[in-house]
């Protein structure tokens, strides 16, 4: 694999909580413009791989190399600075429900830039335009429903122009018909942001509506790394059990 294709290395990745070694040497590359989907059962630690890969975690044992850099081991001010090419889509969306949707999605353009409110509200309707979400700038998050809520915070992940988005199960809590089009938009803002995605998810069905290629965790190390064909032709026990069951 050529290196100028690789965006995320993570090398030997070991993370315990107490008694309970989570990751046990997780090796894995993440390429440039494709959607990488984290598969396996709750509680395999996948949410604690991707929490390592933005830096909300440090690791017991090895690294995470985003383009060059050593995540794992930046000093916290260096960190924040990395964290500006990641945008993040979290399970529940994570709104400030005090908080308009314009004061939500603009939240890092207020922090990490000098821009006027004008340029600020400018660059928020554009992200809003694409997720489908024009017009709802003075909208509160108790006024949204579950879809809404999750494209608020897909435009706040891009808010930024990010080089990679996680995205921490976006399907998760909506019917088959809005998650749907959550997996269409993921679809289209990859196709036309020419972003990195990785996506972590248990839902087969917007898996492989999503993603290019498919990493399976198992016992805290990668079981299963390959395309949706090949994942789908796979005669591992334990991938062929995980997909039964989805």
């Amino acid at each position: 694999m050529s290196e100028d294709k690789v965006v995320i290395s993570i090398e030997n990745l070991h993370k315990s909580f107490d008694e309970n070694h989570v990751l046990r040497g997780i090796n894995l590359e993440i390429l440039k413009g494709e959607a990488t989907v984290i598969l396996g059962p709750s509680g395999c630690g996948k949410s604690v791989l991707l929490k390592h890969i933005i830096g909300l975690m440090t690791p017991d044992q090895g690294r995470v190399i985003v383009n060059g850099t050593v995540i794992s081991s930046l000093p916290r001010k260096e960190l924040y600075a990395a964290r500006r090419s990641f945008g993040m889509l979290f399970q529940s969306a994570a709104l400030f429900d005090s908080m308009t949707v314009y004061e939500n999605v603009s939240i890092g353009l207020t922090e990490h830039t000098q821009l006027s409110d004008a340029e600020k509200r400018e660059i928020v309707a554009q992200k809003l335009e694409l997720v489908g979400l024009e017009g709802t700038e003075e909208m509160f998050p108790s006024e949204l429903s579950g879809g809404m809520r999750k494209r608020v915070g897909l435009a706040r992940a891009i808010c930024l122009d990010p080089a990679v988005v996680l995205y921490d199960e976006p399907t998760t809590g909506l019917d088959p018909v809005i998650a749907d089009t959550i997996n269409d938009l993921i679809v289209r803002l990859q196709e036309r942001l020419s972003i990195t995605s990785v996506i972590v998810t248990h839902d087969m069905r917007s898996a492989f509506r999503i993603g290019d290629r498919f990493a399976m965790l198992s016992e805290g190390k990668i079981r299963f790394m390959g395309t949706s064909e090949e994942i789908q032709a796979s005669d591992d026990p334990v991938v062929l059990e995980f997909l039964s069951h989805r």
